[in-house]
């Protein structure tokens, strides 16, 4: 092994044309293929303050689907919270909330601006929820507690608030718990604790200030229509599918008892109308998937279009680049085919020599691959404004995002940077490496070097 290293070396030295492109195309398909990794990763990973997104569900609203091929979508009050949510036994943790839950967007009912001094305002992301939201989403407490259910119940004018929201208030360093925060065209609101704020990336829980859900009551005229969608856990997905069950029987029930209760959309008379509660209800991964695969809220897609899309993904980033470089090989490989035929005749085996050109080629792709490594994170982090925008909804990145360590050093993504790196060798050299020492001795030997 050590003396197919020091060949290796010997080799780079020898060739660098050669090992310059070979080491510069392997880091930049490396470095592509870790921006898309880290993107996904930040997507769909356990990362603060989301550790139970496996166990996640969404529930963006009701969604009426008429026989005439009209459809239309609402958010849930808070009274269908209350009664189809709240006490359901097929649910650990259930909570309303202001932002548009596993769609990845900010939605303009979250905006809202809190007073500073008399005339200086400071824009924020405001989430209405309930206690559990605290449970789904566990964020560091830095002072004081969230707020109870009690207190929820109560309609008390409490809040949870972000370090950093707390230190644009009242300065650095203060001590905020207690203190009023004045809203626009809300409720002063008593703050009971301060949190560790997430990332605008992962819009799902970002919020600079959270508030009871119960501080507000907005009349729609449909008694569930509302402006809440619906976060939960589920334990397991026997629970998920009877939560599903149940939930498609009581829509069926309210269609045809209540129809008053529900969002009225005007399909025109006589036409016959079925309501969903369940629209893409599955875990946090894959709704995550098939919500940026959709060109809209009423667009299917289905597994098999999931698979393809994400291997077209990622033949363009791995494979396309390793046939280059395989096309460099193949060219070296005819260059050294003499030298190889030479070796043979006196007695080298083909898996000799085949294992000698794999690990000289496995160096030459491990310094790219940590080349672009280091490449990947510095663009993520350098440039996270423009590139993440391509990926996340830009009106949640206001500014430049927070990425959290966790976000660019996780072992998973070391993981697949490892195995990315292992392919991409496997795949350049050893098809070449193993077509070109199959040739007889003396045809090699008659190569043109």
């Amino acid at each position: 092994m050590i003396r197919y290293f020091r060949q290796a070396l010997a080799m780079m030295r020898e060739e660098r044309l050669f090992s310059s492109i070979y080491i510069v195309g392997t880091a930049l398909a490396i470095a592509f293929t870790m921006v898309m990794a880290v993107v996904y990763y930040i997507k769909l990973a356990p990362i603060y303050p989301e550790p139970n997104r496996t166990r996640t569900v969404y529930f963006e609203g009701i969604r009426i689907e008429a026989d005439n091929g009209g459809m239309g979508q609402t958010c849930f009050s808070a009274k269908a919270f209350e009664e189809w949510f709240q006490s359901n036994p097929n649910i650990e943790y259930c909570s309303p909330t202001l932002l548009a839950a596993g769609t990845g967007k900010t939605e303009e009912r979250c905006r809202t601006s809190v007073i500073r001094d008399k005339d200086e305002y400071l824009d924020v992301i405001c989430n209405e929820v309930s206690a559990d939201f605290f449970k789904i989403y566990t964020y560091g407490f830095v002072s004081g507690r969230p707020f109870t259910q009690k207190e929820v119940e109560g309609k008390e004018t409490v809040c949870v608030i972000t370090e950093a929201l707390a230190e644009q208030l009242f300065g650095k360093g203060a001590d905020a718990i207690g203190r009023t925060v004045t809203m626009e065209n809300n409720p002063d609101v008593r703050i009971v604790g301060v949190i560790r704020g997430g990332s605008q990336l992962t819009p799902d829980s970002y919020a600079d200030i959270i508030t009871p859900y119960t501080l507000k009551e907005v009349n729609f005229g449909a008694v569930y229509q509302g402006f809440f969608s619906i976060v939960a856990t589920v334990s397991d997905n026997e629970h998920l599918q009877a939560l599903k069950q149940e939930l498609d029987d009581l829509a069926a029930r309210l269609q045809q008892s209540h129809p008053e209760k529900l969002p009225q959309f005007g399909f025109g008379e006589g036409v016959k109308m079925k309501t969903v509660l369940t629209r893409d209800m599955e875990t946090h991964p894959m709704h995550v998937l098939r919500s940026e695969n959709r060109d809209d809220v009423f667009t299917v897609v289905t597994g098999w279009q999931l698979v393809r899309h994400y291997a077209g993904i990622l033949f363009v980033l791995l494979f396309v680049p390793a046939l280059n470089l395989c096309g460099i090989v193949a060219g070296r490989m005819e260059r050294r085919s003499a030298e190889m035929a030479v070796r043979k005749t006196f007695g080298a085996r083909r898996s000799t020599l085949l294992n000698q050109v794999v690990i000289e080629n496995l160096v030459l792709t491990t310094i790219g691959g940590l080349i672009g490594l280091v490449l990947s994170w510095l663009a993520i982090y350098g440039l996270r404004r423009e590139i993440l925008g391509m990926f996340f909804d830009n009106s949640t990145l206001a500014t430049a995002p927070v990425v959290e360590g966790e976000m660019l050093f996780a072992p998973t993504l070391f993981a697949g940077a490892f195995v990315a790196i292992l392919l991409l060798n496997m795949l350049a050299a050893v098809v070449p490496a193993w077509w070109s020492l199959r040739k007889p001795i003396v045809e090699s030997m008659m190569e043109k070097r």
